[in-house]
């Protein structure tokens, strides 16, 4: 009976060597893992600053790749809404058409281009890459940016229109009571998501404005511009001519 006994606890004792211990349980292997993905992109800010100060009439709209630096020449132009307590300001500038960049040399003047469109007859054609940049704001919000195009040249892909799409951006406002327009000035960093055009990469963007209470050019207008025709019509209309 003992010899049974013995061989009984044997056989146990081997068959419970032989056992596998449970596998433990790992919950993270049962939860989908996901990476939260990675962002350069800066937060967009309007800021209403009292410390701001007016810079003069003379605007200058400055582009940068983050080494190289060039300021243009522009215009302001800025339509008030006082009742919706809104204010669409509006930048206008010019570029040598992407022809014209590739003959020039660095040294020569590109700023000026903008100059065209108030030339008082002396100039007897006009050509460049022609930008509106508008900034549209209700209260204390941004409604809108956009960068429209124009070129005498059919260059952004066989077309003369060309909309850019912006980035980021922060401004700096003097006020958020728009109802007397010549009380709004400020400065503006935006930047673009494609090349403003001027040299390879000059994607930000940055200068002042100043507002006075005029209008603006709408899309429709820019998109409908046939910006030759409506030069030699300006020129027809003013009333006198160049004397050689």
């Amino acid at each position: 009976m003992k010899n049974y006994v013995l061989i009984f606890l044997i056989i146990l004792t081997i068959g419970c060597k032989n056992e596998k211990p449970d596998k433990k349980i790992d919950l993270d292997d049962y939860v989908e893992k996901k990476e939260v993905p990675k962002t350069d992109r800066k937060i967009d800010t309007l800021i209403r600053d009292s410390t701001l100060i007016r810079k003069g009439p003379a605007y200058f709209i400055t582009l940068t790749d983050g080494k190289k630096r060039d300021s243009i020449i522009a215009f302001c132009s800025c339509q008030k809404d006082k009742k919706n307590n809104t204010i669409k300001i509006q930048l206008t500038t010019a570029i040598p058409t992407k022809k014209e960049l590739d003959t020039l040399k660095e040294t020569d003047r590109k700023s000026n281009k903008v100059l065209q469109l108030i030339d008082l007859g002396y100039l007897d054609d006009i050509n460049g890459q022609f930008k509106f940049l508008t900034i549209e704001i209700k209260d204390s919000l941004i409604q809108n940016i956009r960068l429209l195009s124009k070129s005498t040249d059919p260059e952004y892909d066989e077309k003369y229109f060309d909309s850019t799409s912006i980035k980021s951006y922060k401004i700096q406002i003097s006020k958020f009571d728009y109802s007397i327009a010549s009380d709004i000035y400020g400065d503006f960093k935006i930047v673009l998501e494609e090349d403003f055009g001027l040299f390879e990469k000059d994607r930000n963007v940055k200068g002042y404005f100043e507002c006075n209470n005029w209008r603006i050019t709408t899309k429709e207008e820019i998109m409908e511009w046939n910006i030759k025709e409506s030069f030699e019509k300006r020129n027809e209309n003013r009333g006198f001519r160049v004397i050689e």
